[in-house]
């Protein structure tokens, strides 16, 4: 009887076993998801959803360093704040054209406010350099104390006026006339050019009488300085200089520079009297009297004339050959085509060559666009010449390569034996406003060459073709292009 309890007892304690086995498990179970979610942080339970946190965290603070980056332009704005004298000028010499217009008034400011003349001579040059006159005041309060400033800042100013031409007022021509005749061998040079670009009559008067006073101690400085007055003079070529210009034209004792720039000078004034003499000079051994006889005919339109620029382009004298072509362009005289094809052809001296071809594509003739085109075609002939051709032809007559155009720039983009003339071919493209290198462009644009792809950005920058805008979006999105990618989005700006 007691073994057969005893097995029963044993029966029971086996069946009840599993179920507190069950709950216990159950019971542990929830105790760890519990546990889970209350244990502090650094347990080893906690390490999977830490390496989530980071990796968001990491995500946000890259974001962030995104955001606080500071694009090119903001770079430049801080550097001119805030920078040193070399971090200015570094932004100062490298700023381009669409940088400056949306930097000026931080240049404005700067000049205003900086002591260091190094830096207003190099904000000077900027403004030289895209032709803004804002800075005009400036300048003229310089020279208004000249003497207590920097000689170089003084001859930036100088510069500075001469290139962009600002109204001659009367605190100004006080300002040159009297640096000129108390400061003559320091800025004689100098303010002269001034006033021949910006003077009239009267200034044209005071400097003929100050050529006839004008005494330096230095021989060779006051040649040159008689002669840049005579540049000046041709400059103006006013009516009321013209007995004093023909008195040294006339002067064979007078200096051949001088000579040169009175001839030039009285032919600028219109008065057909001076063409005997134009003929006169161009019959002298000395190539500047006969360069200046060219010079001067571009201002008539005569048979007599026009055979004289004819002439010019068979002297042996370079500058000679080189004034007859801008006679020629200027008056777009047709009967000069054959010459000046032959020229381009023919002529030893590059710089006679390429007049040539410019020339050419400004007088439009079917026989001198006939050689442009076969010419700019033929892989055989110089790389400068070629591109000398496509600048030229772009600027003036695109007609002449319309049919060329694609077909000869679009190989040098596949071909890496062209490199260099595609970057040559691609600046001279980006240079130039036009309707016709949309193509290129885009070409441009898709290559894998870094260089190749920023040309095509610079020619996007100039032209906007429609059609490559989609291709500036590509670039402006892809975190891999690095510059090319802050310059794309700011050209979709």
């Amino acid at each position: 009887m007691k073994k057969l309890v005893f097995m029963m007892l044993t029966a029971v304690l086996l069946a009840v076993a599993p179920v507190y086995i069950a709950a216990d498990t159950a019971d542990t179970a929830a105790s760890k998801t519990d546990n889970d979610t209350t244990l502090p942080q650094g347990t080893p339970q906690q390490e999977k959803p830490l390496q989530g946190q980071e990796a968001q965290k990491s995500g946000t603070e890259k974001t962030e360093g995104e955001k606080q980056e500071l694009d090119e332009i903001e770079k430049a704005r801080q550097a001119l704040q805030y920078g040193l004298e070399s971090e200015i000028l570094e932004v100062v010499n490298k700023v381009d054209k669409q940088d400056f217009e949306t930097l000026q008034g931080d240049f404005n400011r700067l000049f205003t406010e900086t002591k260091s003349p190094a830096v207003r001579e190099g904000l000077f040059g900027l403004y030289q350099k895209y032709e803004d006159a804002q800075l005009t005041e400036s300048a003229v309060t310089i020279l208004e104390d000249y003497e207590a400033q920097q000689r170089t800042l003084v001859k930036a100013a100088l510069s500075y006026l001469t290139a962009v031409k600002p109204e001659l007022t009367p605190a100004l021509n006080e300002a040159l006339q009297n640096m000129l005749t108390q400061d003559t061998a320091e800025y004689g040079a100098e303010t002269v050019s001034v006033l021949g670009e910006i003077g009239g009559g009267e200034e044209a008067a005071f400097l003929a009488s100050y050529f006839d006073s004008l005494t330096i101690d230095d021989a060779k400085q006051e040649l040159i300085l008689k002669q840049t007055i005579m540049a000046a003079l041709e400059k103006l070529h006013s009516e009321n200089t013209r007995d004093f210009l023909l008195e040294r034209a006339e002067d064979e004792n007078e200096n051949i520079y001088v000579r040169s720039s009175a001839i030039a000078g009285l032919a600028q004034m219109g008065n057909p009297d001076v063409i005997p003499l134009l003929v006169k000079f161009f019959e002298q051994p000395e190539p500047l009297l006969r360069e200046a006889a060219i010079r001067g005919a571009a201002a008539f339109d005569t048979a007599e004339t026009r055979n004289l620029t004819l002439q010019g382009f068979k002297d042996s004298y370079y500058k000679v050959r080189l004034e007859a072509l801008k006679t020629a362009q200027k008056t777009k005289m047709q009967e000069a085509a054959p010459y000046i094809l032959y020229r381009a052809k023919y002529d030893p001296t590059d710089a006679v060559r390429f007049a040539a071809v410019e020339a050419l594509a400004v007088l439009n003739t079917d026989e001198g666009n006939a050689w442009l085109s076969e010419t700019f075609r033929d892989s055989k002939k110089s790389e400068k010449l070629r591109v000398t051709i496509l600048s030229t032809a772009l600027k003036h007559n695109p007609a002449a390569l319309a049919a060329d155009l694609d077909t000869v720039v679009l190989a040098t983009v596949t071909d890496s034996k062209q490199k260099k003339l595609r970057y040559e071919f691609g600046k001279e493209i980006a240079k130039v406003e036009n309707t016709v290198t949309g193509e290129i462009c885009k070409a441009f644009l898709q290559s894998d060459d870094v260089l190749t792809k920023s040309i095509g950005l610079d020619m996007f920058k100039t032209n906007a073709p429609a059609d490559a805008r989609a291709l500036v979006e590509t670039i402006a999105q892809d975190d891999k292009q690095g510059a090319l990618q802050r310059r794309a989005q700011r050209l979709l700006e």
